[in-house]
């Protein structure tokens, strides 16, 4: 089922910025967060995961508004000459930002179809895919471990994801810390909200799943910041790894106080 939150009313000409951490599989969680931008800033609307295929995901981001800029953690334009991973890990390899190469033969042989089946759902619906796109609604490709570093500056990519639950929870405050702080700087409205509480609350390593949960809802946020960020900088804030034509990855970058 398409999440929906009642009460929000999207105005017109409202920038509103999701991110989508979306699963490999239809059958597993994506994480789903938005915010809006109005007069005094970024405002919270709402973090969730749900059970979602890409077409649904597409359906769910239709609902949002007219004007909206979606980060998205997944594959949306794939080819066999995508260039993107091996460019991003030449930049940022030395310090653990890699990339699983989105190919269609690498995509068939694990099953992951979620993506592309999103991005052929939205440009179908009139979104743009072009990371330099000024549209009205318009999705990045973003990789979270990219922006980690980055545009979070942390050292090296937080390897919060595999392995053995008490050795991820490390990494996995460490990235909530560096998103906090960001935020913190860029857009501290927001620590008055739900995300800032989300934020300030360590994880509990209480199941897989809950942690799992975790995961994906900061993933959500760092999508959804880097979609705002792309916003307010522009190309000075953004870095293409690839091209529109075979395949992306945006990646925020910081940007030096003016």
């Amino acid at each position: 089922m398409v999440p929906r939150w009642p009460g929000h009313r999207y105005a017109a000409r409202v920038p509103v910025f999701a991110g989508v951490d979306l699963a490999w599989s239809g059958r597993n969680p994506t994480g789903l967060c938005v915010l809006r931008h109005g007069a005094t800033g970024l405002h919270f609307e709402s973090l969730d995961c749900a059970t979602l295929t890409g077409v649904e995901v597409a359906a769910w981001l239709d609902t949002l508004g007219p004007e909206v800029i979606a980060g998205i953690d997944a594959p949306l334009v794939v080819s066999p000459t995508r260039r993107a991973e091996a460019e991003l890990a030449r930049v940022y390899g030395s310090r653990g930002v890699y990339a699983y190469a989105a190919r269609p033969d690498f995509l068939q042989r694990h099953g992951i179809a979620e993506g592309l089946r999103l991005g052929e759902a939205l440009t179908t619906t009139g979104w743009s895919l072009d990371p330099h796109s000024n549209g009205p609604r318009r999705c990045l490709e973003v990789f979270p471990h990219a922006a980690t570093v980055a545009l979070y500056g942390a050292v090296r990519a937080l390897r919060y994801k595999k392995g053995p639950l008490a050795r991820r929870m490390e990494p996995l405050g460490e990235y909530q810390r560096l998103i906090w702080t960001h935020v913190r700087s860029e857009a501290p409205e927001l620590l008055t909200s739900p995300l800032g509480e989300f934020l300030r609350t360590p994880v509990e390593p209480i199941s897989v799943r809950s942690v799992k949960d975790a995961e994906d809802r900061l993933d959500a946020i760092t999508c959804a910041l880097s979609a705002y960020h792309a916003w307010r900088h522009g190309s000075l804030g953004t870095t293409v790894f690839g091209d529109a034509a075979s395949g992306y990855i945006a990646v925020p970058v910081a940007v030096a106080p003016s």
